[in-house]
């Protein structure tokens, strides 16, 4: 018999040392030893076979994760006294085996012989779970602390690639929840918040248990609570909230952005890690609604537009668009889980609308969500802001694909019909100016007529194709123009009326671009030389903007070019409707285009393009147009030189708003 099969079997044997060693000297460790033999005698099923309840061979990764595939979710609960030794052991162990005998290597492969086979075969633990990107990005507990380096290196190296940055201005990587989540002082955060409940909340229904942030406030102004002892998606939303607070806070343009970014960068900052994912909440959700607002007014739509599919994707997840309560972990109310929907709705419909991008919250836009909306002359309730909001929402995503000539030719009536419904449900106070009985429903009745002449004129937008006119009658085009010109000057008219009473008008991204992009477009269309309403507006409408600079410096790469197009337009009005020959003369005496704060000079157009704007991005009929543009030598000569006949105003105006995105991406 061959000396390993006559060994007893209780011999003690130790894989670092000899067995005349290991007699002579018991190991320090032998408790540790003892433990380990123990528990890979007793060793339950790694957790993904104990979730299927299938069998397991207890190697690391064993044989049934390798055959389904998801070698790298194999795991084991460990010890706690072993989970922080396990690394530092397990590489002196293999070297000191390496320097065995070749009599213990061949006991050994007797010993075990399936073992050996299934190590050459399969890589070794150290390639797979501990080095696989679920692994690094759990939470810190389940990795060893000697592990800093490879996190490090994950969150400055992948982190920004999934767009979770966490790397502050000045270039030092913060922990995600720790060292960003220092609340301010007591009279700053008070401040905020009621900025935010008074000013960005009635305009802006995301949190429907405001009471409850409010009473967490002062929980932390009493000292009844410690910020640490605050879970961090409330932290993260209150972050959010101060941070739209000090966006509409009377502070200087500087001061104002700079502390509004401050705190975007501290709620971000509990994004930096893949929790979101793992543990989705109301809270974050609610986070995530109120930081997509807050970039947009940033003048970061895109990014805001992107942060809301991750959030639709989340509240899928969680099954808030199935009516009813919410199942799973959530257990939210058919109440809250209404309003979440409505908020995300609002949200995605008019970036959507906007950009225009599919939506991607159909599923969510259940209709048995709003309120019934009433007949003319009965008696039913009529519709207050946020439920009329919640309707255009609503029409929006309904008649989103309506947006192409033949489809606007084949359902005008329809979206007439359906906006003329949703008008005589509306409250009196929303219907007429003159029933308005105070500031507050001021605001709501121009904001509501912005946002619904803006998405009735969007829907219109088609009739200025050159296409449209050969595809319908005269008795139907006429019908379309009127209702969109009309459109036009009531959503301008309200922009400007609402600059007067309310801050939205100049900080929130909707409203700018709402109101910038009707002036545009209704500066675009033909207007009869008697039309002196609508040079009217265009007049204003400048000169309100132009009154503080300040504010037009916020402004996004379009809006600028936007407000200068006006400019140049009017400028080209009035020499039309003087008679005295000024229009083929450079214009001297017009006003100049205010920018930045400062007095703009006439640069070439083509420089005032972001170099990511990219020809194949716009139709085929728009790219003859954007090749002679670039070739201009500024926005007014290309305006008067203009050739309506030639182009359609829709094609000039898709060339003008085509860069929604600062220039600086930076917060």
């Amino acid at each position: 018999m061959t000396p390993s099969l006559r060994r007893t079997p209780n011999s003690p044997r130790h894989p670092s040392g000899p067995r005349s060693a290991v007699a002579g000297t018991p190991p320090t460790d032998l408790r540790r030893m003892l433990r380990e033999r123990q528990l890979a005698r007793n060793r339950k099923a790694c957790l993904p076979c104990r979730e299927r309840k299938v069998r397991c061979n207890h190697q690391q990764p064993c044989q049934t994760c390798i055959k389904r595939g998801h070698s790298d979710l194999c795991f084991y609960d460990q010890d706690p006294d072993l989970s922080g030794s396990h690394h530092d052991t397990t590489q002196p162990e293999i070297e000191t085996t390496t320097g065995l005998g070749n009599d213990d290597t061949n006991e050994t492969l007797v010993d075990n012989p399936t073992s050996h086979d299934i190590e050459n075969s399969i890589p070794t633990p150290s390639l797979l779970g501990g080095n696989s990107i679920i692994s690094v990005a759990r939470s810190d507990s389940i990795q060893p602390l000697s592990d800093n380096e490879r996190r490090t290196a994950f969150e400055t190296g992948v982190l920004p690639l999934l767009g979770m940055d966490t790397t502050t201005d000045n270039g030092h990587v913060t922990r995600p929840g720790h060292s960003n989540s220092s609340l301010p002082d007591i009279q700053e955060m008070i401040e905020l918040f009621s900025l935010y409940r008074d000013r960005v909340h009635p305009f802006q229904f995301v949190v429907d248990d405001l009471a409850e942030i409010e009473a967490l406030v002062c929980s932390l102004v009493s000292r009844d609570k410690e910020a640490r002892q605050v879970d961090n998606d409330s932290l993260c939303l209150l972050h959010a909230i101060l941070a739209a607070g000090a966006q509409f806070s009377d502070l200087a343009t500087a001061i104002r952005v700079s502390k509004s970014r401050e705190k975007l960068q501290c709620a971000l900052s509990f994004l930096g890690t893949f929790d979101l994912l793992w543990n989705p909440s109301k809270r974050l959700i609610q986070a995530l609604l109120v930081l997509g607002h807050v970039l947009q007014n940033d003048m970061n739509p895109r990014a805001a537009w992107i942060l809301g599919g991750t959030t639709i994707r989340l509240a899928l997840s969680v099954g808030l668009h199935q009516s009813g309560p919410t199942p799973g972990a959530l257990h939210l109310s058919p109440d809250r889980s209404r309003h979440l929907r409505l908020a995300i709705v609002w949200q995605d419909a008019l970036l959507s609308l906007a950009f225009g991008r599919p939506p991607a919250s159909q599923e969510m836009n259940i209709e048995s969500d709003l309120p019934a909306l009433t007949q003319p002359n009965s008696s039913g309730p009529a519709l207050n802001y946020r439920q009329a909001m919640n309707w255009l929402c609503h029409l929006t995503l309904r008649h989103l694909q309506s947006r192409s000539e033949t489809a606007l030719l084949k359902d005008h009536g329809q979206i007439f019909q359906d906006f003329d419904g949703l008008e005589s449900s509306l409250a009196s106070h929303l219907r007429d100016q003159q029933r308005c009985a105070s500031i507050q429903e001021l605001q709501e009745y121009y904001s509501l007529q912005l946002h619904r002449n803006f998405v009735l004129s969007t829907f219109c937008r088609p009739i200025l194709s050159t296409q449209f006119k050969r595809l319908c009658t005269d008795d139907e085009y006429t019908l379309i123009l009127n209702r969109f010109r009309n459109a036009l000057k009531q959503g301008v008219s309200a922009f400007i009326r609402l600059r007067s009473i309310s801050s939205h008008a100049t900080r929130s991204w909707a409203f700018v671009h709402n109101g910038l992009s009707s002036a545009l477009l209704l500066s675009f269309i033909k207007q009869n030389p008697e039309a002196e309403d609508t040079r009217q507006i265009q007049a204003e409408l400048i000169q309100i903007l132009t009154e503080r600079n300040e504010d037009i410096g916020q402004f996004s790469t379009a809006h600028k070019k936007a407000l200068r197009a006006i400019q140049a337009l009017q400028r080209l009005t009035e020499q039309e409707t003087s008679g005295d020959g000024a229009m083929n003369q450079p214009d001297e005496h017009g006003p100049p285009d205010i920018v930045d704060g400062t007095t703009m000079p006439r640069e070439p157009f083509n420089d005032s393009q972001d170099p990511r704007f990219d020809l194949c991005t716009l139709p085929v009929e728009e790219r003859s147009l954007t090749r002679s543009l670039r070739s201009m030598l500024s926005l007014d000569d290309w305006l008067r030189t203009f050739d309506f006949d030639a182009f359609s105003p829709l094609e000039s105006y898709n060339f003008i708003m085509s860069d929604q995105a600062p220039t600086d991406m930076s917060l």
